[in-house]
This record gives C-alpha cells, sequence and structure tokens, in this order.
C-alpha cells in the first residue's frame, strides 16, 4: 500500500488545516531532543491500526512549520517540539533531551522518545486511526 504518516493523513479523511502553521526556524536549542534529532534521518518500521505493517524514512529539519523543528516523511511535513520538562507551576518548555511531539496540519498527533540510534512512539489522528514506530539512524539522507 502506501507508506507512513502520510498514508494516515489519507485515511483519515479530509479534514481541514486548523493554522497550525508556526514562526519559520528558530535557533536550535542546545541539550534539547532538537540537537539530537535534526540534521538526522531514521529509517522506519510502522505498525497501522487499519492496515498493513510500512516503512517510512523521517527526517528532522529547521526552517518549516515549527517555530522548533520539523518531522519529514514520505507524504507529510509535522511541526515538531521537545516535551516540557518541570512542574506545572514551573515549565521549561521544549527542554526535555528524549520526547518530542509533532502535529500537521491534518491533526495528526505524533509523540516519540529517542534512543542513542533508535526512535520509538506512536501517531494518532482525528479520526482514531493509530499507528505505532520504531526506527533506525540512517547513515544518509532519506531518499
Amino acid at each position: 500500500m502506501g507508506r507512513s504518516v502520510g498514508l494516515l493523513v489519507v485515511a483519515m479523511s479530509c479534514a481541514f488545516s486548523m493554522g497550525l502553521v508556526g514562526n519559520p526556524s528558530c535557533a536550535e536549542a542546545a541539550g534539547n531532543c532538537q540537537a539530537k534529532l535534526v540534521g538526522n534521518s531514521y529509517d522506519c518500521n510502522l505498525k497501522v491500526s487499519n492496515g498493513s505493517p510500512e516503512t517510512d524514512c523521517f527526517e528532522f529539519q529547521t526552517g518549516g512549520f515549527s517555530a522548533n523543528f520539523d518531522l519529514f516523511t514520505s507524504g507529510d511535513e509535522l511541526g515538531c517540539t521537545c516535551d516540557a520538562t518541570g512542574s506545572f507551576n514551573s515549565p521549561s518548555f521544549d527542554s526535555s533531551s528524549s520526547a518530542f511531539e509533532c502535529v500537521d496540519s491534518f491533526n495528526t498527533l505524533l509523540t516519540g522518545k529517542i534512543g542513542s540510534k533508535k526512535l520509538s512512539g506512536q501517531a494518532a489522528g482525528i479520526a482514531g486511526i493509530s499507528l505505532v514506530y520504531v526506527c533506525t539512524l540512517r547513515s544518509s539522507p532519506c531518499p
């Protein structure tokens, strides 16, 4: 079938963009997950709740939807941020070194955790379709 999160977006139907476009590129924050992800590409295996297993390539860059960084797949662009740390009374936004969240203009939310050379996580769409994924760091950009 198709590939990845892009397929998830299509399968969720034609959701209308809700103004999730942020300001273009921001300086990479040292020590947070952005510093570990931007400039890297990952080969990913996905299991989708309404279909067969799939593969994709995830690539992280700056200068897209998010003021922080973006995830590019074969069929989608998602704006991302590192998870907040601290407490409700004293949050430190975009500061986690190991967890991130991304969202696209079709209301797909993708969450992930960073390992030494791996990513893992899940995604969910507004229509209830979900997926889980595991990824391994590539030595070259996505094709």
